[in-house]
């Protein structure tokens, strides 16, 4: 076969016996010029194979190369060990998101269906294949009809019974072991089966945390699962409670729980220990599950038992239930609730209370109470102070005091690291993202988000909750840099989980980011609804805040819907009782709705900037980039209506270049979009405006070589470089002139050579070349 495809057809005149064969190979192979690459799918089990491979290896130069697929048959661990093999299995195989974009000319595929695709699929060749062919991609891959017949054909009916049998029933265990196994369905072979499995089929994979504990593909599992609950399904209850108890008698309750809520048992809830729901909701903060599960447990029975209903109240409060939450703490000091006394004795009341308090947007009280709960319980509460710090981080980055933020998420992550607090981590990272999506710095933004992702994976933290909670902040920062990536869809489904899981920040943000992707997509009705879902959800829970910050994003939206010229209902300013900074954000947005008004009037220009003036004051007091450059187009159009061409030009030279120097581009789209809706006077000036598009050629080849020679470094630095000093440096990397800068900048030349002259001053550079180098190594391009 080899021999076949180097030489082709012709090959086979001579060939008068194996030997050769084997003769013309090592020829063919020896004087190959060129890399060839030969992939053996396991040397099977003669060892004439594996002697033949390995003198192969040994006799053929190095652009010879051989790739071996794993296993523990024939000679393949011997040969393994070679120097220049490679071992090659499933991860190895899979397609990444990177290749599908590649073959998107062929196959039809774009940005967005390649994620989805390796999302559905984790990459496996053959699903992404069938999810080409299917007219129903958008359902699970396991329920496919084609996935059904391609792993009933090309799997089920090759493998003999006994291993048929085997991953149908291994499919049912939530992590698959020898000792699990044979503890569930009462066998003693669970050995033997995984090592058949491994060496002739490699269905099997070590887990991240284990190598003993292994794991099959999620949609083979699903499909197998599927079959044994189609013929086996009398037995399928009684199975999935051995492997809860399983779990149970290792101390691995989060398994326990999802496999008793899966047999749909509840009975286990009266014996639980307090530590064991205290663990899983405060520590490991699995509120979905717990939600699903509390519901179905006797409310006689949470009562009885204090754990139970301080955990079922922590459940509320994360799920925006706030009522609820303080009635079911209330019933936790019954005299007859069981373990009253040790859980008071380590502030667990207090502290879900105060905690509670920061979900229902009562910051300063549950800023106080945090303080205080520490002072008396964090001591003795590791799992508790970490939750505690963590909540003050969540509370200062609400509060915008980004200064005292800095020290809290040091505190908090020494603390919840030493304790492995898993929701203190996910709630710690949304804070810091969240940070970043308030200063409007998607570079950074998106850099912490990647981080938060990878860290979690290592130190496992579970993936449920993190990623659709990661997930509602990176579709507002996709949102910003590049609103294509961002489908309706996706959108609904951030919103609809922030609904149900956010605190009031989070889900404002999520609300205003889907509300304008639509209303920007022509959905305009959906906008609307979805605004006033939200609006109903802060009457509903009693949310002041969340309540007006609606309002106010109605009040736009009414406005550019509107064809008649009624003034925008807004909040008065009697009913900002929040804290300053959050006053300050509410206050800046309801300045501009109303610069936005008096520019659709066609008159009163005056007090339209002076509007945006306040706007833009309140946002740079707060480090509100995107509010900031909102208000600097209202302004310029006011004083482009008013007759002064050149400030409002610069104006807007000014918001355009710190967006892009932030990454962020829906803001500025979207606010020219509205401006354009409302005066016509705005085409006037966004035409009149100089390219602010990067130059497409360069004159000076050498800075653009000197350019691309460094790395660029995630995220800013400290710097004192200004946000037009790197529009100056990004023109140079590009072999601009002095002259041609001035034009784009609108600036003097003067002025441009003063500005090279203090960036070469703080780079410690003497020249152009140099400067641009040095800017990316520190990550300033």
């Amino acid at each position: 076969m080899v021999l076949y495809q180097l030489e082709g057809p012709e090959s086979r005149g001579a060939l008068k016996s194996d030997t050769d064969t084997i003769e013309a190979l090592r020829d063919a192979l020896f004087n190959a010029k060129k890399t060839i690459r030969i992939c053996l799918d396991g040397p099977g089990e003669g060892a004439d194979n594996g002697d033949l491979i390995e003198d192969l290896i040994c006799e053929t130069p190095g652009n010879v190369k051989f790739f071996i697929a794993p296993g523990s048959t024939g000679a393949l661990p011997r040969l393994s060990l070679m120097t220049g093999v490679v071992t090659y299995g499933a991860d190895e195989l899979a397609f990444t998101e990177e290749e599908l974009e590649e073959l998107g000319e062929v196959t039809g595929i774009d940005g967005l269906e390649a994620g989805n695709m390796i999302q559905a699929t984790g990459g496996w060749p053959a699903l992404v294949r069938l999810m080409c062919q299917t007219p129903n991609p958008d359902l699970p891959p396991a329920s496919w009809p084609e996935t059904r017949s391609y792993f009933r054909d090309n799997l089920l009916s090759v493998l003999p019974d006994n291993a048929r049998r085997f991953v149908c029933n291994a499919a049912m265990l939530e992590e698959i072991s020898a000792e699990c196994y044979d503890y569930v369905y009462k066998t003693q072979q669970a050995d033997q089966e995984i090592s058949f499995l491994n060496e002739k089929f490699a269905l099997l994979a070590p887990t991240a945390s284990s190598g003993k504990r292994l794991t099959m593909h999620p949609v083979l599992r699903e499909y197998l699962r599927s079959v044994f609950s189609a013929t086996q399904r009398e037995r399928r209850s009684y199975v999935l409670k051995r492997v809860a108890f399983w779990h149970w008698r290792r101390g691995e309750y989060l398994h326990s729980i999802n496999v008793a809520l899966e047999a749909s048992d509840h009975r286990w809830a009266r014996v639980v220990s307090d530590s064991i729901i205290l663990d899983v909701a405060l520590r490991q903060g699995e509120i979905e599950v717990l939600r699903t599960w509390f519901e179905k447990v006797p409310a006689r029975t949470i009562k009885k038992i204090a754990s139970l209903s301080i955990g079922y109240a922590w459940t509320l409060y994360f799920s925006q239930q706030a009522r609820q939450a303080e009635e079911m703490l209330a019933s936790s000091r019954h005299p007859i609730s069981r373990g009253l006394g040790s859980l008071d004795e380590e502030g667990w009341r207090e502290l879900v209370k105060a905690i509670g308090k920061a979900t229902h947007d009562e910051l300063p009280e549950s800023q106080a109470l945090c303080e205080k709960w520490i002072d008396a319980f964090g001591d003795r509460n590791l799992v508790g102070k970490g939750a505690a710090l963590t909540c003050q981080a969540f509370i200062a980055s609400s509060d915008r005091r980004f200064e005292e933020l800095e020290e809290l998420l040091h505190k908090a992550a020494v603390v919840n690291q030493s304790s492995n607090q898993f929701y203190a981590f996910i709630w710690l990272k949304t804070a810091e993202i969240q940070t970043e999506l308030f200063k409007g710095d998607m570079v950074r933004a998106m850099h912490l988000l990647r981080q938060a992702n990878k860290t979690a994976e290592k130190i496992g933290v579970p993936k449920s909750f993190l990623s659709k909670m990661l997930g509602v902040l990176e579709l507002q920062i996709l949102l910003e840099q590049d609103h294509h990536l961002v489908s309706p869809e996706s959108a609904q489904a951030s919103f609809d989980f922030a609904l149900n899981y956010g605190v009031t920040d989070i889900l404002c943000g999520c609300t205003q980011a889907c509300s304008r992707l639509l209303y920007h997509q022509g959905f305009r009705d959906r906008a609307m609804a979805l605004l006033e879902q939200a609006r109903l959800a802060a009457s509903e829970r009693e949310l002041p805040r969340l309540n007006i910050l609606t309002k106010v994003q109605l009040a736009e939206f009414t406005l550019l819907n509107n064809e008649e010229l009624e003034p925008p209902i807004l909040p008065d300013e009697s009913e900002l009782t929040f804290t300053p900074n959050q006053n300050r954000a509410i206050q800046a947005h309801i300045a501009l709705v109303r610069s936005m008004y008096r520019l659709r009037l066609g008159k009163q220009f005056g007090v339209a900037g002076n509007y945006a003036r306040e706007a833009l004051q309140a946002a740079s007091a707060i480090s509100d980039a995107r509010t900031r450059v909102a208000a600097q187009y209202c302004q310029a159009l006011a004083a482009f209506a008013l007759g002064s061409s050149k400030p409002a030009k610069r104006m807007m030279l000014d918001a355009n270049l710190h967006a892009e120097h932030l990454n962020c581009h829906f803001t500025p789209l979207w606010i020219k979009e509205a401006l354009l809706s409302l005066s016509p006077l705005a085409r006037n000036l966004f035409d009149d405006l100089p390219d602010t598009a990067e130059a497409a050629t360069t004159k000076d080849p050498e800075v653009r070589a000197g350019d691309l020679s460094a790395a660029p470094v995630p995220g800013h630095t400290d710097s004192v470089i200004t946000v037009r000093q790197i529009s100056i440096l990004k023109c140079i990397s590009n072999g601009m002139t002095n002259k041609a800068i001035a034009e784009r900048l609108l600036v003097t030349e003067d002025a441009v050579k003063w500005h090279l002259k203090k960036i070469f001053s703080e780079l410690g550079v003497t020249n152009r070349v140099q400067a641009v180098t040095e800017a990316r190594l520190r990550g300033l391009l």
